[in-house]
């Protein structure tokens, strides 16, 4: 996945604090994406669909006319999502001399350009209200709880949590179906500047204690918790099953 540079990350800081400054928006939770749209004079207009049958759209911008379309039939949370993802493409002056649309693909799956994962991570910063967002001590109990706060996803809410943690702790996206040996493929790894270069696992393995958490998951309300040893770490491994992914968070 393409990761924004040091540098473009603190520009986006700026561009997600001014607009959310503008909207007089700052420290709201959540965020007020329609007023951050009205501040930035962008119309934003829910429709029934958006593309053909073979490729949905989820949202679009059309600069000239300063208008960001929604696709209604999203969730709440990825329709908000993508409205900030929107959003982000119109506030960044660099991103003007293109006209984007959207897929599922691109803004839920691997970035594939540059200029979509500035538009992600923008995003993230307007639903969690701009880099002045503390997640504080780090769990998934938190992290669930910013994630209703927030009315965003668990998912965006962890990558958000790690990314932004001045501790150390990782996040690991694993997929929820076995391998033919047993063990469940990590789509996806994040760690916060703090965690150093401990390798995380490819896989969970069949019988490993991170694949029983993430079975555990399954089943209980409550995320499930163990200890395990990476290198020379003990570090503390929680879970999340949502349905589409296990979310194994990292911390210690």
């Amino acid at each position: 996945m393409v990761e924004p540079h040091a540098y473009t990350r603190r520009r986006l800081e700026r561009i997600a604090d001014d607009a959310l400054r503008d909207a007089g928006a700052l420290g709201a939770v959540p965020t007020p994406l329609d007023a951050v749209a009205r501040a930035a004079a962008i119309d934003v207009l829910p429709v029934a669909a958006l593309g053909g049958t073979d490729v949905p759209l989820l949202g679009a911008l059309w600069f000239q006319e300063r208008a960001l379309f929604l696709e209604r039939r999203q969730s709440p949370v990825r329709r908000r999502f993508t409205h900030a993802h929107e959003l982000m493409h119109a506030l960044c002056p660099w991103h003007r001399d293109v006209l984007r649309t959207d897929t599922a693909a691109e803004l839920f799956g691997p970035a594939r350009a540059a200029i979509e994962a500035e538009a992600n991570l923008g995003a993230a910063l307007l639903v969690f209200g701009g880099s002045r967002f503390a997640a504080g001590p780090l769990s998934m109990a938190r992290a669930l709880a910013l994630a209703s706060a927030h009315e965003a996803s668990v998912h965006a809410t962890l990558v958000h949590c790690v990314e932004a943690d001045r501790g150390r702790s990782a996040l690991l996206v694993a997929g929820r179906f076995p391998q033919r040996d047993g063990s469940l493929p990590v789509w996806r790894s994040i760690r916060s500047p703090a965690f150093g270069r401990t390798q995380l696992p490819a896989v969970l393995t069949a019988g490993s204690p991170l694949r029983r958490l993430a079975e555990r998951a399954r089943t209980t309300r409550e995320p499930p918790a163990t200890t395990v040893h990476l290198g020379r770490r003990t570090l503390t491994a929680e879970a999340h099953d949502n349905r589409h992914a296990v979310f194994v968070l990292l911390t210690g």
